[in-house]
This record gives C-alpha cells, sequence and structure tokens, in this order.
C-alpha cells in the first residue's frame, strides 16, 4: 500500500472554437507505508493530503474518532460539525482509494457533505454545505483590504490546543489578545463545552472562524475592527461584512485590453489551489509569459502559495483573470505577450 503525496491540482476548461482543455498543476509524488488495524488506528501512516491512497477497515468507530483517524492519515484537519453526532459508528472499508474519495463516501453514509477549506477539512450537515467556503471567501476579500500590519497579525499561524470542556468565547479571546486584536461581540459567542482538540498551524482568522462555525457565526473583518457577526444564508457574509468588503478597492487599476468579440475565445473554470500554480497554469493555457510580483503581494501579507477559488463559466479572458485576481484584491495587466500580476500599494475610495 502506498501514500502518495499531497497534490494541488489546478482544473482548467475551456471552450475555444470547440476544443476542451485542461491544465493541471502538481508536485511530484513519493512512497510509505501505511496499514490500518479493525479499529482504524494507523500504523506509520505519512500524511500526503487528500490524494493518499489509502487500504483500511474500520468497524463502529465512533466519528469524532474516526475524523481523527483520517486527519492522521491525510495529514490535514479533518472537523466533525457539532450538528452531527460524534458517537455515531463509522464502519467502512476501502482498499487503494484515494482519502478524499473515502471521506465523500462516508459523508454520504452520514447525510453529510465534506467541505475542503484551505487549511482543514470539515464534514457537515447537508443543509449546510458551502456555508464554510462562503465564510472562507468573505474572510480573503475583506482580510485584503486591512492594514499590512493588521493583515500580517492576522496571517499568523501557530498551532491550537485546548482541553477538554473549552468554551469557544474563550477560545476566541485567548487568541485575539495573543494576536493584539479587539473583537467585538465575544459575549454573543453562545455558551458551551468543546472536546480536547489539538490542531497543527493556522492563522489567527481561521482560528475564529473554525470555533465559530459551529454556532453559525464568524468574525466579520469591518473597517473599525474585527467583529462575531452572525451567519446568514448564503451568501453567508451578513450584510456590514459585504460592505467593509467592499468599501475600499486597490488603487488605480492599469488599463484593460478590449474583450473578445462575441464569437471569439470563452473559458469556463473551477479552480482549487495556490495562486501561483494557478497563474501559471492559466497563463501557460493563455499563451503568455507570467510575472508574479512576489515583493508587493508579500508587502501587502498575500502568500503566492494562498489558496484561490473560482467557479466561472462562458467568461472572457479579462473576466476569468478577474476571478482570479480580486477576491485577493490584486491587479493584472498584459503588455507585450506578459501577463503580470501585482498588488498595488495603496487603496482608494470607491466612486
Amino acid at each position: 500500500m502506498t501514500v502518495i503525496a499531497d497534490i494541488r491540482r489546478v482544473f482548467v476548461a475551456a471552450c475555444v472554437t470547440g476544443v476542451a482543455w485542461m491544465a493541471v498543476c502538481g508536485a511530484g509524488t513519493h512512497r510509505a507505508g501505511i496499514a490500518a488495524t479493525a479499529s482504524g488506528a494507523e500504523v506509520s501512516a505519512r500524511p500526503a493530503g487528500l490524494d493518499t491512497t489509502v487500504r483500511a477497515a474500520w468497524s463502529g468507530l465512533p466519528l469524532r474518532e474516526w475524523a481523527a483517524s483520517v486527519s492522521r492519515i491525510g495529514g490535514i484537519p479533518v472537523l466533525v460539525d457539532r450538528r452531527l453526532d460524534p458517537t455515531t459508528p463509522i464502519s467502512f472499508e476501502c482498499r487503494d482509494d484515494a482519502l478524499g474519495d473515502v471521506l465523500r463516501r462516508v459523508a454520504d453514509k452520514i447525510d453529510a457533505e465534506v467541505e475542503r477549506l484551505a487549511s482543514t477539512i470539515r464534514i457537515v450537515p447537508r443543509s449546510m454545505a458551502g456555508r464554510a467556503a462562503d465564510v472562507e471567501a468573505a474572510r480573503t476579500a475583506e482580510l485584503a483590504a486591512l492594514t499590512a500590519d493588521d493583515r500580517r497579525r492576522a496571517a499568523a499561524r501557530a498551532a491550537w490546543t485546548w482541553p477538554g470542556a473549552a468554551r469557544p468565547g474563550d477560545l476566541v479571546a485567548e487568541v485575539a489578545a495573543a494576536a493584539g486584536f479587539d473583537v467585538a461581540g465575544i459575549d454573543t459567542i453562545p455558551h458551551d463545552h468543546l472536546p480536547a482538540t489539538t490542531l497543527p498551524p493556522l492563522s489567527v482568522a481561521e482560528r475564529f472562524d473554525l470555533v465559530l462555525a459551529d454556532f453559525d457565526q464568524r468574525v466579520a473583518w469591518l473597517p473599525q475592527g474585527p467583529a462575531v457577526v452572525a451567519i446568514s444564508d448564503r451568501p453567508s457574509a451578513p450584510a456590514a461584512a459585504r460592505k467593509s468588503a467592499t468599501a475600499t478597492r486597490p488603487g488605480p487599476q492599469p488599463p484593460r485590453p478590449a474583450r473578445p468579440a462575441p464569437g471569439r475565445d470563452v473559458f469556463s473554470l473551477r479552480l482549487e489551489a495556490p495562486l501561483d500554480e494557478a497563474l501559471t497554469a492559466i497563463a501557460a493555457r493563455l499563451q503568455l509569459r507570467l510575472t508574479l510580483d512576489v515583493a508587493s503581494l508579500g508587502a501587502r501579507g498575500i502568500a503566492p502559495g494562498e489558496i484561490v477559488r473560482v467557479t466561472v463559466h462562458d467568461v472572457s479572458r479579462d473576466e476569468l483573470l478577474d476571478a482570479v485576481a480580486a477576491p485577493l484584491g490584486l491587479a493584472w495587466s498584459i503588455e507585450d505577450g506578459r501577463l503580470r500580476v501585482y498588488a498595488p500599494n495603496a487603496t482608494t475610495p470607491l466612486p
């Protein structure tokens, strides 16, 4: 049995004069052994993400313990929404199946969905599917509008461990104090006691929303500072948060090339990948050379490997590039066959 190294993929499909295409970006592979007992406790597991090939059998393992088991196998936290019964017994056997497929098939058995986020995976009730991803998208847009110092503090990563019976409000308050943020509305977080948990390094912003997701809340990064707010139905960002996300925008944008005339190139894209890999694949498809201004991204606290998620259908080239760049507050230009993507240094109020 083997473990296949984490391979991040960019899937890009387009219709250009009837020709479909796909670009795939990925790392190499390596091998390591995995064995699993009947209870699901793996032996000699080398983390490898959702592409991990798993051969295992679980018999009556409680859902929460099963999630902890597959977390260790894949090397990424798998969290169970509190609205799912954590004691639900999981009996499942797989033979050389991808871990991502295993998660989906087990979720189907308990009428749940799997949500893949930037640093974690959530197993949620079907009625909640899509909310965490919406929150993550809103958070990304809001953080892009912050000052460089606030972005740096919100992006600071640290491992996180709390004991059994920890209260969610206390956890949020502790993270906020350590990061130097005054988060409004902590007193609105419901009183509850959480099971003991150990998590790998996560950003401050991710830690806030990880705890609050179970209570239909999130931290909105408003101009006056972060605040706990309720998550409405999709789109999940409440009106106040949506307003803050659009209150500023990057400074003067470069002139956009003319959009293709009707009947010319149109693109459909479904993407979940690091920004630099996504842009590399897209630039290659557009027959352009990519220049990613890493220095300008760094000045605004944006990592080239930040995960971007985009789904668009039948859009022009310009709309395709906007869909990738705009959520992070980035700008782009094309000149002499070169695609340049960068982070403007200034922001200007919306007209």
